[in-house]
C-alpha cells in the first residue's frame, strides 16, 4: 500500500487524514495515515478514535510488531460520506458546524438573495439545525472579506440595521460550502485552496482542522 500527500497540502489536517483514508479504503494504520497526511500522530489518534466511535472506520486486522508485545491496528473505511471530512469529537459525537455552513451556503446560492445576518440565520435554520445570528454574521463578514459577496447595503448604526450582502455569481464555486476555519481563514473545497487568510495560521489552532464553532446551537 502506498500513500502520497502530493496535492494534499492545501487541505486542513483532518481533511488530509480523511482524504488518505478514502484513498486507502482498507488495511491502513494510524501511523501510515498520519505520515501521509502530515499530521501529528497524537492529533490523528484523537480523530481516528472519533471516526471509529462514530462508525466511519472499523478495525480490519491487527499486526504483531516484531520485537514488541504490542500489535498495530489496521482499519477499514465502512461509511464513506463523501469529500468533506466528518466533524466528530473523540467520542464520535457528530457536531454541526459543517451542516450549518452548508445550509447558509445553500441559501446564498439559490437565487442569489440579498440578505443580512438576521435573514440568513432565519432562512437557513430548520427543525434540525438552528443557526444563530452571530454565526451568520461571522460567515457573511468572512465570505465578504474573501471576495465571495458584494456589499449591497451598509450597516446603519443609528437604526441598528445590519449590512446586506449578495453572492457574486462568479464566486459560486460549487455545492460544497467554503469552510470557515478556526484560524479565521476561508478554505474552498470546490477549488481545493485557501482563498482568504485573516492572519497567519497558528499550529495550535490548526492541529485539529476544525470548522468554525457554533454554526448550530
Amino acid at each position: 500500500m502506498s500513500f502520497s500527500n502530493q496535492g494534499n497540502f492545501k487541505f486542513t489536517p483532518r481533511q488530509r487524514v480523511w482524504n488518505e483514508i478514502r484513498k486507502a479504503q482498507a488495511g491502513f494504520s494510524l501511523v501510515e495515515i498520519a505520515f501521509a497526511a502530515d499530521m501529528k500522530e497524537g492529533s490523528a489518534r484523537d480523530y481516528f478514535k472519533g471516526l471509529e466511535n462514530a462508525g466511519y472506520i472499523a478495525l480490519d486486522f491487527e499486526e504483531q510488531i516484531p520485537g514488541k508485545r504490542v500489535k498495530r491496528k489496521h482499519y477499514k473505511l465502512i461509511k464513506d460520506c463523501g469529500f468533506t471530512a466528518p466533524n466528530v469529537d473523540r467520542n464520535g459525537v457528530e457536531t454541526h458546524p459543517a451542516q450549518g455552513q452548508q445550509a447558509m451556503w445553500n441559501t446564498l446560492r439559490i437565487g442569489y438573495p440579498v440578505v443580512n445576518a438576521d435573514e440568513l440565520a432565519k432562512i437557513s435554520s430548520n427543525d434540525e439545525i438552528q443557526i444563530n445570528v452571530a454565526t451568520a454574521n461571522v460567515y457573511l463578514q468572512l465570505l465578504y472579506s474573501a471576495g465571495y459577496l458584494a456589499l449591497v447595503q451598509m450597516a446603519q448604526n443609528k437604526t441598528g440595521k445590519k449590512a446586506k450582502y449578495r453572492l457574486l455569481e462568479h464566486m459560486n464555486s460549487g455545492p460544497i460550502p467554503p469552510q470557515i476555519q478556526r484560524s479565521k481563514q476561508v478554505f474552498d473545497p470546490n477549488w481545493g485552496e485557501v482563498v482568504f487568510r485573516e492572519r497567519p495560521e497558528l499550529e495550535e489552532e490548526l492541529k485539529h482542522g476544525t470548522l468554525l464553532h457554533g454554526a448550530a446551537t
